[in-house]
């Protein structure tokens, strides 16, 4: 046999092998969950009760007995309701701004600070509480479980058999890709069965699909921030691809479910519904500092600095950093350890750079150093870096600024908005400690004349605060308040 003919046997057969394992995963893709009840329900328990104490330690519970009481109170009244009543529900709000909402096998259930912010009733709570009750009782995150780990072990066949490097990245595509069709196919499933649940609990069905455009609409201006931002969106369940617009047979699927709806006279009427949200924290309460419009004050070191408008400002673990518009240049800010006694100029000796259009300062009030830090390592990589280094010798400590460019090579683009930034650290007086207040939702009465604009104007959301607003009071994209309509402002 000719060493041509061999290898086109070789190449035959594993040809043969390769469509063998596509066809193996594409059987897999076809086939049913799987043994949706093969996990016992106190091991389905054992398991919600050990990720719940994970998900309590990584985001926290939002110390509001009374607002936790009531979700709880709602949620309880859906969950007698379901198919699976004898299980004990646990409902949680999570203290984070995320606009999301999840459940945990075993009855385990989550909704956030963020997605709180965006209902405007009790019935729209419940749409969101039974939703997630559905996918309790449906067992939808034990079936999408049992699907990945059986698709794992045909993907790791597969890649056995065919020999071929890169068959199983192959198939771990496979199995996001119908991982995110079954997770379509699940939110849909709850959108149905919760819908039938508040139904059978007295709350309208219609307030799902009212519930739903809300937060689509919350998708798609954090979609389009994210595009002008040049980063990835921070979306969570994904609502636009999971309910896309015009999709009559879900909307018939959630209204065939009024005609199982009681009556119940114990209504919370909207505006007590949303009094109960008087007073709730807005945004990110695990940033070090306050971030009202541009100004940032840090209270617990008493100084403050104002940043570019439309620069974005996120923790880092040991200070925080300031993004532009498009995330071409960053600036952070962090503290280190500065002995007594050490000078300014020692101080930067001491740090290893080479500088340039380096000299000592004030700023603020505090003796400084200011200069271009030449190769230095940045977020983009070694680049040249607009620093400062102010001393606070009352407290022994120095605050690092620094700002670099993704795109310099010597000069540095961003640099005047850099040095503005700079040269706006100073110590915090009384009046801003009396400004240095978490913004918090509040709610008020609209009076004639009252506009979104106007609103969005006096708001301390550092950026895109009329849609953001909009979105929150359901008037999105264009919509304005009533006179007389109670509606949620930022303070």
């Amino acid at each position: 046999m000719s060493l041509n003919s061999l290898s086109n046997r070789r190449e035959t057969g594993r040809i043969a092998t390769v469509r063998w394992a596509a066809i193996a995963l594409m059987v897999a893709f076809a086939l049913p969950m799987g043994p949706v009840h093969a996990m016992s329900e106190k091991k389905e328990i054992e398991l919600g009760q050990e990720e719940h104490q994970k998900i309590i330690a990584q985001y926290g519970v939002y110390n509001n007995k009374e607002l936790n009481e009531y979700v709880n109170k709602v949620g309880q009244r859906i969950a007698e309701q379901s198919s699976r009543p004898e299980l004990e529900y646990t409902f949680t709000i999570l203290n984070d701004e995320m606009i999301n909402a999840f459940a945990l096998p075993g009855g385990f259930v989550y909704v956030t600070r963020g997605i709180l912010t965006h209902m405007n009733s009790e019935s729209e709570l419940a749409a969101v509480l039974g939703h997630e009750i559905a996918h309790v009782t449906e067992k939808h995150g034990i079936r999408a479980k049992n699907r990945q780990t059986f698709m794992e072990g045909v993907n790791q066949a597969a890649q056995v058999l065919s020999g071929v490097p890169g068959l199983y990245q192959m198939g771990q595509i496979v199995n996001q890709t119908a991982l995110m069709g079954y997770k379509r196919e699940f939110e849909l499933d709850a959108d149905r069965i919760g819908a039938e649940y508040m139904a059978k609990a007295g709350y309208s069905p219609d307030a799902m699909l009212k519930t739903i455009e809300v937060l689509k609409n919350a998708d798609r201006i954090e979609i389009a921030q994210a595009r002008l931002e040049n980063r990835p969106p921070r979306v969570y369940h994904g609502f636009l691809s999971s309910h896309p617009d015009n999709d009559k047979r879900y909307r018939e699927a959630i209204e065939q479910a009024s005609a199982l709806r009681v009556d119940y006279d114990e209504f919370i009427q909207q505006d007590e519904f949303l009094d109960r949200l008087n007073g709730m924290s807005y945004g990110d309460v695990q940033r070090a500092g306050i971030l009202r419009k541009n100004r940032y004050y840090h209270p617990k070191l008493g100084v403050k600095m104002s940043f570019p408008a439309a620069w974005r400002v996120e923790a880092l673990a040991v200070g925080i950093q300031a993004a532009s518009q498009t995330s071409d240049a960053m600036l952070s800010l962090t503290t280190t350890p500065k002995k007594r006694g050490v000078s300014i100029d020692d101080f930067v000796s001491g740090m290893g750079l080479k500088i340039r259009e380096g000299r000592t300062i004030t700023i603020g009030g505090m003796p400084a150093y200011i200069g271009i830090a030449d190769r230095a390592q940045t977020p983009f990589g070694i680049r040249p870096m607009r620093f400062a280094v102010v001393a606070d010798d009352r407290r022994r400590m120095a605050y690092l600024l620094a700002g670099a460019g993704q795109y310099d090579l010597t000069k540095i683009a961003s640099d005047r908005a850099f040095i503005s930034t700079i040269f706006s650290f100073e110590r915090m007086d009384k009046q801003d400690y009396e400004e240095a207040r978490r913004p918090q939702i509040q709610i008020v009465r609209a009076e004639p004349g009252t506009t979104m604009e106007s609103l969005a104007a006096e708001s301390p959301i550092t950026n895109y605060a009329l849609d953001k607003l909009r979105v929150i009071n359901d008037l999105y994209p264009k919509g304005q308040p009533a006179p007389g309509q109670l509606i949620k402002v930022i303070d």
